[in-house]
């Protein structure tokens, strides 16, 4: 399926964007050390953020987004971690909660963090070189906050690319689709069953969704390999989020944008791709509804209304080549295309 040049473009661009700020490279820490970085990791800026820098690898998958995005950036990890005394009390490690975390015996809920593996067997097998011991030598030394704060600016434009978990419920809602367009739910007794997925329904599901959790819910192991493609991590296998959009996850993101608008557009009584048209509906015999249903559609996947010019362009570029050979195929060729757009990947 053909995609619009500047489509193409700017998707590299984005992705360009996205892979450069999600930079976590330096996974060790040389307190005082004025050593370069070695090629191709990131640079130091303070003690501090050479500490978030050598946490990183343990903490991000879950830590750069969501509701304690203390890893999104130097700023983020100062204010929302370092310099609140609910995490480290500055010149107290024994006191400190980030402490007990990483030694798993924090009180409450979370008595341990990372999940999963201890850390200290993380520092064993190479995945973190910044031991316990140099975290405590940190925060006995933590030097005092600056005044004020550099805290995140609202001002500021930031960007990321789009979670594995927010692509498969936000692409399913808008498109129309549920979870029975993909698995069948018929059966009294189908939460005890294994499914049968068909591969070219291209399930997508994480490994540790309820209720797939028991291994049972999907008989494909292909609907969580696809899932981690995409970026998203599963904790029961140890694997965190992926952060960075490589190929691995635009081929999943391609397969996945054409198989479900393909989907959406077979399926009856659907409005979400064919609104105002149908696929009697061609350019020639029917073409106000055309345009009416591609302005639609682009408004409804990149929430935005296109330009003339942008509408002119998926219109003779994507569209009208797909149409000579059938209009299903147009309509799911300029879906796809859609959902590869910079707009739709990133948020």
């Amino acid at each position: 399926m053909r995609t619009p040049t500047s489509f193409v473009c700017a998707a590299a661009l984005a992705v360009l964007a996205i892979n450069l700020g999600a930079c976590f490279g330096d996974s060790s820490y040389r307190q005082g050390s004025s050593d370069e970085p070695d090629s191709g990791t990131c640079a130091a800026s303070s003690d501090n953020d050479a500490v978030r820098l050598a946490l990183a690898p343990a903490c991000e998958g879950c830590h750069v987004n969501g509701n304690k995005p203390f890893f999104a950036s130097l700023a983020a990890f100062e204010s929302g971690l370092v310099y609140d005394e609910r995490f480290v009390k500055r010149g107290d490690p024994e006191g400190s909660l980030l402490i007990k975390m990483l030694k798993g015996n924090a009180p409450g809920s979370y008595a341990q963090m990372p999940p999963g593996q201890p850390y200290e067997q993380l520092v064993a097998n190479g995945r973190v070189t910044m031991t316990i011991a140099q975290v405590e030598d940190w925060i006995r030394d933590l030097k005092a906050p600056p005044e004020p704060m550099d805290t995140p600016s609202p001002k500021e434009f930031q960007v990321r690319r789009l979670a594995a978990d927010e692509m498969v419920v936000s692409l399913m809602d808008q498109l129309g689709l549920t979870l029975e367009d993909f698995v069948s739910t018929s059966n009294p007794d189908w939460r005890n069953r294994a499914y049968v997925v068909n591969w070219n329904k291209f399930f997508v599901w994480p490994g540790d969704w309820a209720p797939g959790i028991s291994g049972e819910y999907v008989s494909d192991s292909r609907a969580p390999e696809r899932y981690e493609a995409l970026g998203g991590g599963n904790s029961l296998e140890y694997r965190k989020k992926n952060p960075m959009f490589g190929p691995s996850s635009g081929q999943a993101l391609v397969q996945m944008s054409q198989a479900w608008c393909g989907r959406a557009v077979d399926k009856q009584n659907n409005k979400a791709v064919l609104r105002y048209v149908t696929l009697a509906d061609t350019s020639t015999k029917n073409p106000d509804a055309v345009q009416k249903n591609l302005r639609n559609l682009y408004l409804r996947m990149l929430g935005q209304p296109p330009t003339d010019a942008e509408l002119k362009e998926l219109y003779e570029q994507v569209y009208l080549p797909l149409e000579a050979q059938t209009t299903r195929l147009a309509w799911v060729g300029t879906c796809a295309a859609l959902i590869r757009h910079p707009l739709w990947i990133t948020y």
